[in-house]
């Protein structure tokens, strides 16, 4: 039986959007995926984000009942499905996690005042201000396409996989006509929000899975400094492949071959 790898994807950024960097996994795994977190009110978006790291425990329970997964997670998705390690490790073999938006050291707490006094400032902290500025709404799907291409987040996706961001983010809006985001941007913009940060002065070790950081040369995480700081204050490891933070979507075929070679190791 292959193993179960259950992925978790980035903020506003739909599963089916790495079609392409998933399929490379499917000879030597089964491939799981949560096409939607964030979307089901049963799981609300809360400061400590716990019914998120709930509904990726659902998720993998109701998807593998009968062995443990690897978790496989990207940005937002990484975060929480570390975070689900750490509360269930039962459920989990092994853990890759690329580039996900740690809120480390003094900065912490900064953030978590913010977030409690309701600040407007959260929005500068995070990029929920920049999400919410952001066009949601085209007249076609072809008018997306086109304004969305050369979006700085959207310029260095791999074509495929910029294609299956179309085809799976962008839906009709059925009140206005027209098409518009999937994933709501004011979903989005609370997800930025509410990122847990004090939760990191808590645990202060290692979870008790097998675990890789994976970053990139252009990831302003990495340029911050934040996957050194996890690896000295969690042990846990890191490494560097070439791209920006959406590296999976800019190249997926040697991020999928990394994650293997990384996965092999563990």
């Amino acid at each position: 039986m292959k193993q179960v790898l259950h992925f978790t994807h980035a903020n506003g950024i739909p599963s089916a959007s790495y079609r392409k960097f998933l399929n490379y996994f499917q000879d030597e795994y089964q491939v799981k995926a949560i096409p939607l977190i964030g979307m089901n009110p049963a799981y609300p978006i809360t400061k400590d984000w716990r019914y998120l790291v709930n509904e990726v425990i659902q998720d993998i329970q109701q998807q593998s009942p009968d062995q443990k997964v690897i978790g496989l997670g990207h940005s937002f998705g990484g975060l929480v499905t570390l975070m689900a390690a750490y509360q269930r490790p039962d459920l989990f073999s092994k853990l890759v996690i690329m580039d996900p938006p740690f809120v480390i050291g003094k900065n912490s707490a900064l953030f978590e005042v913010v977030k409690k006094l309701n600040l407007k400032s959260i929005d500068r902290f995070t990029p929920a201000g920049i999400t919410l500025k952001r066009k949601d709404y085209w007249p076609s799907k072809q008018d997306a396409v086109e304004a969305l291409r050369s979006n700085r987040l959207f310029k260095h996706f791999d074509e495929q996989c910029f294609q299956d961001y179309i085809e799976s983010g962008i839906v009709p809006d059925q009140e206005r006509g027209g098409v518009t985001l999937a994933i709501p941007k004011q979903i989005e913009a609370e997800i930025f929000r509410t990122v847990p940060a004090w939760w990191w002065r808590t645990p202060r070790k290692p979870p008790q899975v097998p675990i890789h950081l994976i970053t990139a040369e252009r990831s302003q995480f990495y340029q911050q400094g934040l996957p050194q700081g996890m690896h000295k204050v969690y042990q846990i490891h890191y490494s560097v492949v070439q791209g920006g933070h959406m590296f999976p979507l800019e190249h997926p075929e040697m991020t999928a071959n990394h994650v293997k070679a990384r996965l092999n190791k563990l």
